[in-house]
């Protein structure tokens, strides 16, 4: 479709949100966007004569190779814009790690992914958007025009209008992706590795896991084209991508293990192991090479280690017979629409934070006291003030605007019992907002009010808020108080299943019907 036409069923598409959004403003109604899907886990309810659709707002505009952007609807998912830009040679600045993630999701969310260390969060790197005020007017805001719109509503929760349209800037991109794994022997040194790395202009992504209390990687991913690789560089296959963090583990493994060997002999004066080249010199682990897509989305199957968490659960053995089973059930729009309907976001912890390097360490130490088993996902971002949310939050977070900020996803099993569980979760917020860090929104969020306005700047917000004529719209603490008050039945396991399966089928009727 060309971009003409493409432009008027966008123009028509406005137009109805508009009108929508001008009836709830002269009633006084407050109303919800209903996306038809989302990757935040909070438990979120609709009521049928409250609700703005925009489900159908999923159209992609040409790539504009002179200013290295492209214009998306806000219900467009990642892989399609993934796909859409790689095939025009391009590649987002920030793409989110799951398939299913939206622009408008991404913006209003406050996501991020491991090239945020060089451009901020997905928002920072929208140039300019489209927005359907709370009066129903539209306005547009760039760097350049209505710029305190731009950056406050990034990442409000859609507190400020309705996103229609967002203008995303690009990189060149390359065929595949070169991932060097460095093995930590301390993982609380991590945070310092990073900040060594995120100077060298050789690398383009940088992130880590945290396995255990003796156990951790940072991998540093590079774009290159195929005929740049390693000599040594395995290509992933569609398999160790599916289930990428065990693949990285198995690989850390492999290399201790040589590591053992070569000290055993050594220690009992035999000749020294030689490694893959034939040489004496301590081993290294070898890189290892993904397609771009792959790259991009090498945490979308299982959703991170879910996938593993999943055969727990279901106290089912892994082996290769069962994942081939389970693999098709395992990417992470299934995964997140089961975790919402069978009730079990009420049983794992599904967390992402940003921390002050200052004080990251203290955090890690105290999540892998409170869960043991949990793995953590690391990322470094820009400091606070440079990615422009350093106004949002009160004077102690304030303090540290200037330090850098470290991703730390943490995803584990929580306790069965749900006050238990609820009481873990809100031990983790307040710990985070002790050492001066915050989490992300999309995510269950547990605290009381007074807590949500000591951390956040209620005053700043409300006044930004006003400017844009959004008082008629909920707050975000309204969204999260709203979706907190809400639990689903949890199911059986055989229940559970059925939804699994059920979401599926669903996903490939709706992809049919799109075709």
């Amino acid at each position: 479709m060309d971009a003409t036409k493409l432009q008027q069923e966008h123009n028509l598409a406005v137009q109805r949100v508009q009108f929508q959004v001008e009836r709830f403003h002269k009633e006084k109604k407050h109303f919800r966007v209903y996306h038809g899907s989302t990757s935040s886990t909070r438990p979120m309810q609709f009521t049928k004569d409250a609700i703005v659709d925009t489900s159908d707002m999923h159209r992609l505009f040409p790539v504009d190779k002179e200013s290295m952007t492209v214009k998306a609807e806000p219900n467009v998912p990642m892989d399609a814009l993934a796909a859409h830009c790689i095939s025009a040679g391009y590649v987002p600045k920030i793409v989110m790690e799951f398939k299913g993630i939206t622009c408008g999701g991404g913006f209003a969310g406050m996501s991020g992914e491991s090239s945020m260390y060089k451009y901020g969060l997905f928002q920072n790197s929208v140039c300019e958007i489209e927005i359907v005020l709370g009066d129903g007017t539209v306005e547009y805001a760039s760097r350049e025009r209505n710029a305190d719109l731009l950056q406050e509503a990034g990442g409000s929760l859609g507190s400020f209008g309705i996103i229609t349209l967002v203008t995303i800037e690009l990189l060149p991109a390359t065929s595949h992706v070169q991932v060097q794994i460095q093995p930590v022997r301390e993982p609380l040194e991590v945070p310092s590795i990073f900040e060594d790395a995120v100077n060298d202009p050789t690398i383009d992504y940088i992130d880590g896991i945290y396995f255990n209390r003796t156990s951790a990687v940072v991998m540093f991913g590079t774009m290159i084209d195929y005929s740049q690789r390693h000599a040594e560089a395995p290509l992933l296959t569609t398999k160790q991508v599916h289930w990428f963090a065990d693949t990285i583990e198995a690989h850390l493994k492999k290399h201790n293990n040589q590591i053992s060997m070569r000290t055993n002999a050594e220690s009992k004066g035999s000749e020294p192991v030689a490694n893959a080249r034939g040489t004496t010199k301590p081993s290294q682990i070898p890189p290892v090479i993904l397609t771009l897509t792959d790259y991009l989305f090498r945490y979308d199957h299982g959703a991170f280690w879910g996938g593993k968490l999943a055969f727990k659960h279901f106290h089912v053995p892994q082996n290769r017979i069962t994942r081939a089973i389970a693999d098709p059930f395992l990417d992470s729009r299934t995964c997140y629409m089961a975790l919402h309907k069978s009730g079990l976001a009420d049983e794992y912890v599904v967390q992402d934070f940003g921390i002050p390097a200052s004080t990251v360490k203290e955090f890690i130490t105290y999540v892998s006291n409170e869960l043991p088993d949990c793995q953590i996902f690391l990322c470094p971002l820009k400091p606070a003030q440079e990615i422009g949310i350093d106004a949002r939050f009160n004077t102690a977070v304030s303090a540290v605007r200037d330090v850098r900020i470290i991703g730390v996803g943490v995803y584990g099993r929580g306790p069965r019992d749900r006050a238990a569980f609820i009481e873990l979760n809100r031990k983790l917020e307040l710990k985070a907002s002790m050492l001066m860090g915050s989490k992300l929104l999309y995510a269950r969020t547990y605290y009381t009010e007074e807590e949500f306005w000591t951390i956040y700047n209620r005053k700043y917000y409300d006044e930004v808020r006003r400017k844009w004529k959004a008082g008629g719209l909920p707050s975000v603490y309204d969204k999260l108080h709203a979706d907190m008050n809400y639990t689903r039945k949890k199911r059986s396991v055989r229940g559970i299943l059925e939804t699994m399966w059920a979401v599926k089928v669903s996903h490939k009727v709706d992809y049919l019907l799109k075709k």
